[in-house]
């Protein structure tokens, strides 16, 4: 008698055990569903499906759209020389704690070719400092691009688009990019315009260029813009430090979608993901994109911190581009990220 209460004790132990496995599988196949859907809407492209584009097309189109011309042979020669030699001897710091994505904004209106990257910010989150760098690659710096020499850095892009541009800053600065996510202007408009817009602070030279440039009309001071006006805005060039303040105006707009991402609850942060991801191109797998989604909700409290390459003092000029002080700029830009 004893022993038959026994076993049937343990029956419906049993029975439980299995109704609990089966309830934490219908919710992980359920989660999984959920994010595979993240997945299948977005434009992902593995990075072998990217052709070379040796030959880049003549065009006489809009400022910034067209190819980024060469250097001299002989120029590009021994710069290139030149980069190879300061770099060459230095390591390139791994860290599973720390995750590199490479965030592109492209200038491409046709289907001919990539386009120049317009914007190019490392996203470098690091769990052991709580912190997210965001690091401004400016379009006007020397690099040496595989297969294609000295040149400007933004060319990388227009060749081989994110994977050729991932590369040429992974060899030039010593830096491990896990993954990179590209949009082009009309992409990004309508991700500005899902969260609402944007609020920026403006001066009066930056508010004529708006006014003259796309018709509003702003004064100096803190405005509200849709995405349209903030896409112009990031990409205001001939407006006070040139394309120095380019690069911080890129970093402000992406601060404020930030932070306006920190103030959304768990389901806003699934509706906007779920939104956004059909606009933009990018290298993570399924399990990758997976992982990052799900540390999203710790991320987005993390501090920002922001700079660009090239760093204030660490660099000279080649006619009106930058070439790179590359060991100290590769110096500053791991502690920057890896450091603390």
């Amino acid at each position: 008698m004893e022993e038959k209460k026994k076993k049937k004790k343990i029956h419906w132990w049993l029975i439980i055990l299995i109704i609990i496995l089966l309830l934490l599988l219908s919710v992980t196949v359920a989660a999984y569903m959920i994010f595979k859907n993240y997945h299948d809407k977005s434009n992902y492209v593995k990075d072998e499906d990217i052709p070379i584009i040796s030959s880049l097309p003549e065009t006489e189109a809009a400022e910034g759209e067209t190819p980024e011309e060469t250097l001299d042979p002989e120029v590009a020669s021994s710069l290139e020389s030149q980069i190879e030699e300061e770099v060459q001897q230095i390591e390139t710091p791994t860290s599973e704690t720390v995750y590199n994505v490479l965030l592109i904004g492209s200038d491409r209106r046709d289907a001919s070719w990539y386009g120049n990257s317009d914007s190019m910010i490392l996203a470098s989150v690091n769990e052991n400092t709580k912190t997210i760098h965001l690091t401004s690659f400016m379009r006007d710096l020397y690099a040496v691009i595989p297969g294609f020499g000295a040149q400007k850095l933004n060319a990388a892009y227009a060749h081989g688009a994110g994977p050729l541009l991932v590369q040429t800053i992974e060899e030039n600065f010593k830096i491990d990019i896990n993954n990179y996510a590209s949009v082009d202007f009309n992409s990004m408009a309508t991700i500005i315009d899902m969260i609402g817009g944007v609020n920026l602070d403006i001066y009066q030279e930056e508010a004529d260029y708006l006014n003259s440039s796309i018709g509003t009309s702003f004064s100096a001071g803190n405005v509200h813009m849709n995405g349209t006006q903030a896409v112009a805005y990031s990409r205001i060039r001939y407006v006070g430090k040139y394309d120095y303040e380019r690069t911080s105006r890129q970093r402000r707009v992406l601060e404020q979608i930030f932070l306006q991402a920190k103030t959304m609850s768990l389901t806003q942060l699934n509706d906007f993901a779920n939104a956004v991801l059909p606009y933009i191109t990018h290298n993570l797998s399924e399990t990758d994109l997976l992982s990052k989604i799900a540390k999203i909700p710790e991320w987005i409290q993390y501090d920002l911190v922001m700079d660009r390459v090239p760093y204030d003092g660490l660099y000279s000029n080649l006619g009106e581009q930058l070439v790179p002080d590359y060991p100290a700029t590769i110096e500053r830009l791991h502690n920057n990220i890896y450091g603390g």
